[in-house]
C-alpha cells in the first residue's frame, strides 16, 4: 500500500475526550464535510435531549460545541477537505453500506480515503472493516 498523506479524523474522536491524543500525530489532519455533519447533528440532538429534560445548562453546553467547532479545527490544524463523488463512486460507495454493513458517512469517507491516499483517525473498530479503503489509526 502507497504511504498516506494525512487522515481523516472519524466522529467519533470528535466527540470524545481524546481530541489532545490528535496534537502528538506527526500527520496532516482533515475532517470532511460528513464528519462535519455528523458531528452538528449529534450535538444538536444532544441538545434537544438535554432541554427536553429541562437542563437548559447542559444543553448550551453543546450549543457551545457548536460554536467553538470553528476555532477547535483553526486550534489543531484540522482542514475540511472537500469531497466530489462521481456516480461510480457513489455506487461503490453503497455497495460497501449494503455488502459491509458500514455507516453511509463512513462509506462515503472511506471512498475519500482511498482515492486521495489518507488514513483514519478513529476509535471505531468498524473502520476494520475497511482495510483496502483506510488503514484505521486507533487513537485511544
Amino acid at each position: 500500500m502507497e504511504e498516506r498523506r494525512g487522515a481523516i479524523i472519524d466522529t467519533c474522536v470528535l466527540v470524545s475526550r481524546k481530541l489532545e491524543a490528535l496534537r502528538t500525530l506527526n500527520t496532516k489532519l482533515y475532517v470532511t464535510p460528513i464528519v462535519l455533519l455528523e458531528y452538528l447533528n449529534w450535538a444538536l440532538e444532544s441538545r434537544n435531549i438535554w432541554r427536553a429534560k429541562g437542563d437548559d445548562k447542559r444543553a448550551r453546553g453543546y450549543e457551545r460545541l457548536v460554536e467553538l467547532l470553528p476555532s477547535l479545527l483553526l486550534e489543531l490544524g484540522i482542514e475540511v477537505l472537500e469531497q466530489k463523488f462521481t456516480v461510480t463512486e457513489l455506487r461503490e460507495a453503497t455497495g460497501l453500506v449494503i455488502q459491509r454493513g458500514v455507516d453511509p458517512g463512513d462509506a462515503l469517507n472511506a471512498i475519500t480515503a482511498k482515492k486521495r491516499k489518507l488514513g483514519i483517525i478513529t476509535l471505531d473498530r468498524d473502520w476494520e472493516r475497511l482495510p483496502d479503503y483506510a488503514t484505521p489509526i486507533i487513537t485511544l
